[in-house]
């Protein structure tokens, strides 16, 4: 053997003897663990919002709410035991990421003292004078708008909401943020989740700010017009948005106006809905493309028009003021787009990256993203909870582990020396980037799709293929153009030609929405399954070193328990309006077939595709006026009396009482039913689903699951 060979053993933790090479030497594996740990501290850094989510995660598992001083405690505590053990460097780390899950935790709590405001506690009707805050119109006319009450049916100070969400169905009804209005209102509290464990609009509803939500009984009328910067500002975004919808017109107009100003209540439901099974719905949520493509042409633009005069070129950094132009258009186009957490993701990442051109510094884009985190969560922690958060960064973490792999980066490389050949690989670079970023995108985001919205798109490969070089080339450019030339009216060409870029969008989503199966339901998910995914996912982006592919192990694990979740047997709606029971084929049977919120909620959780009329015509369920019974032989009989005397007809041969009105305590006591739950059950406890165990029943309310906290309704959490 060669000394060669003996250093190349010696390099991968073999043992050299004479007469050949053995194996590898005791506790190699921990020897390998402690290298790759080693080699990648780079990359440690990547971890600290990773831990702040850990312990954002924990403020929102809990089912009481923290006291406020444990914001100041816990961060203190830990950051002592950091500054103690900082000379030991595995300590070290061990207390940074206590210290980080700790900042998570406190921020959580700030914020959710910090946006406190009064929440209505019953649906409420009276004259309501308030502030305009922002409008959009609807596809069918009407205006969603967001209030701030200035009075409202006598209520004080303490019990008004700060703000509300309107429903303004009015013809010809106008609204212009800042002003002041008077109109007549039906006003109910935040609605609470269909389902124990479903989506919680009461807590969103929290942290927006948001007291109530209804609707007008008349149009309104101006009382004071509109005065303020942000009035102004709201009233340019709602001006820009007309303006397009004016020019291109039709739903082109509305796609248009929501991929500059991000107002999407006027795009049809059947158009997002081809947008969702086409996989490319990400297309109107104003993000990471949005911003690269907008803000990096502006830098483009700009530093090419300056190279064109020499003597500004070859004097002044006019790479710096392309950048800082750059910037100031990114600023705009997110103020312009609403802000969303994807757009505020976006514009901290591209503003860091030309931050680090006027600095003369690389802008290391895996750090981008992991500084976004960190402003984002300790700004606005509740945005961890959010689809949008977790959509999005997942998508940007897995494209930039990606193209940071050896194999991504030899690809990217241009080897030609020009002319044709040099053309055709560009073009064909472009081509594959778009088929393995859609690719990598879906399946970084995949999961988290699937749990959120239970659905997939099984075509978005071929949707995005087509319709990205459309939005890249001709849709942003021509946006950022339009931009430019609308304060001078000369806007119109750039307009149409952005209007014919989306038509083209539309139809390539209508066709691929078009083939079978494009759009898949899939069922209700576990989170423990979703988290296992997460961090499997986090473990194969972050690192570098090989044993990032021990990721692999959490990420099988994962999906393998997708489906580990106990479907209830009975549903109950919030109001104990809408009920369901499973049948022996697993199907859900409703009692009613108008088509609601509720039964379309219960059904996709399902991944049952059918409407709730179909899912209303079962041979078990026999309704009557006076309510529901459901019988199916080897199951209990279920009873849905919608009065006293169904009652009393109902408790001699049902074995579940289920009653949408409030029975008095002495027939509840009386009635021969092994399970009786009257009206003010569900009043106290919120959607209720009952699970069948052999002669068990249990029960889980959204009450239970919720627990006592800030945005849970007063009135139910002191019952």
């Amino acid at each position: 053997m060669t000394r060669q060979q003996v250093a190349g053993a010696a390099d991968d933790g073999r043992k050299y003897r004479p007469g050949g090479v053995t194996g590898m030497q005791p506790f190699s594996l921990l020897a390998e663990l402690g290298r790759c740990f080693a080699a990648d501290s780079d990359r440690y850094f990547l971890w600290v919002p990773v831990f702040l989510a850990i312990g954002v995660a924990c403020y929102f598992a809990l089912s009481v709410e923290p006291p406020f001083w444990l914001a100041m405690f816990l961060p203190v505590v830990a950051g002592g035991l950091l500054w103690g053990v900082r000379l030991r460097p595995l300590a070290a780390l061990c207390s940074a990421a206590l210290f980080s899950a700790a900042l998570g935790f406190a921020a959580a709590i700030v914020r959710a003292d910090r946006v406190a405001a009064p929440v209505l506690e019953k649906p409420m009707s009276g004259t309501l004078v308030a502030e305009v805050i922002s409008a959009e119109r609807t596809e069918k006319g009407a205006l969603s708008a967001v209030l701030a009450p200035i009075s409202f049916a006598g209520l004080v100070d303490s019990e008004r909401p700060g703000k509300v969400r309107l429903n303004i169905r009015i013809r010809d009804a106008a609204l212009r943020p800042g002003a002041t209005v008077e109109l007549r209102a039906r006003l109910m509290p935040p609605p609470e989740p269909v389902l124990p464990r479903g989506f919680d609009f009461a807590r969103q509803a929290w942290f927006e700010g948001l007291g109530a939500v209804g609707f007008a009984y008349t149009a309104p009328e101006e009382r004071a017009p509109p005065s303020g910067a942000a009035a102004a500002l709201t009233t340019l975004r709602m001006k820009i948005g007309e303006r397009i919808r004016g020019v291109v017109g039709g739903t082109s107009g509305a796609v248009a106006a929501a991929l500059i100003n991000g107002e999407r209540a006027s795009i049809p439901d059947e158009v997002s809905e081809d947008l969702r099974a086409a996989g490319i719905y990400h297309v109107l949520s104003i993000s990471g493309l949005h911003m690269v493509l907008f803000a990096g042409s502006l830098f483009w633009t700009v530093r090419a028009a300056l190279a064109l005069i020499p003597g500004l070129a070859l004097r002044y950094p006019i790479k710096k003021w392309a950048a800082f132009i750059a910037i100031l258009g990114a600023t705009f186009y997110l103020t312009i787009s609403g802000a969303a957490i994807a757009t505020q993701r976006a514009w901290i990442m591209i503003t860091l990256m030309f931050v680090a051109i006027l600095l003369d510094r690389p802008a290391l884009s895996m750090r981008n993203v992991a500084l976004a985190a960190i402003v984002i969560l300790l700004w606005r922690p509740e945005s961890l909870v959010g689809a949008s958060f977790q959509m999005s960064f997942a998508a940007v973490v897995a494209l930039i582990a990606f193209y940071e792999t050896e194999f991504a980066r030899r690809w990217t490389m241009d080897a030609g020396r020009g002319g044709v050949s040099s053309l055709l690989r560009t073009v064909l670079v472009y081509v594959l980037g778009i088929a393995l970023t859609s690719i990598v995108a879906g399946a970084a985001t995949g999961a988290i799709a699937g749990f959120h919205f239970n659905r997939v798109a099984l075509y978005g490969l071929a949707g995005n293929m087509a319709a990205m070089p459309i939005v890249g080339f001709v849709v942003m450019p021509m946006a950022l153009l339009a931009l430019l030339l609308m304060p001078f009216g000369l806007d119109g060409p750039a307009l149409w030609a952005m209007g014919k870029g989306v038509e083209a969008m539309l139809a390539i989503a209508h066709e691929v929405a078009g083939w079978g199966g494009a759009d898949r339901l899939i069922p209700e998910a576990s989170l423990s399954a979703l988290l296992l995914v997460v961090f499997g996912a986090l473990w194969l982006c972050l690192w570098r070193e090989r044993w990032r592919f021990a990721g692999l192990v959490p990420i099988v694990l994962g999906f393998a328990m997708w489906n580990d979740v106990s479907r209830p047997d009975v549903l109950v709606d919030r109001d104990a309006a809408l009920f369901a029971v499973r049948d022996g084929g697993g199907e859900l049977a409703l009692t009613a077939s108008q088509p609601s919120y509720t039964a379309a909620q219960w059904l996709r959780h399902d991944a049952d595709a059918r409407q709730p009329g179909e899912a209303a015509r079962s041979e078990h369920m026999n309704c009557d006026p006076g309510g529901c019974v459901y019988r199916e032989p080897g199951r209990p009989v279920i009873a849905f009396p919608v009065s006293l005397g169904a009652v009393a007809d109902d408790c001699s041969r049902a074995d579940i009482m289920i009653a949408k009105i409030p029975v008095p305590y002495r027939v509840r006591r009386d009635c021969g039913a092994a399970l009786f739950l009257d009206y003010f059950f569900f009043w106290r406890n919120g959607a209720t689903t009952l699970h069948f165990d052999g002669d068990d029943i249990r029960i889980v309310t959204a009450r239970q699951v919720r627990g006592d906290r800030p945005w849970v309704q007063r009135t139910r959490k002191d019952q």
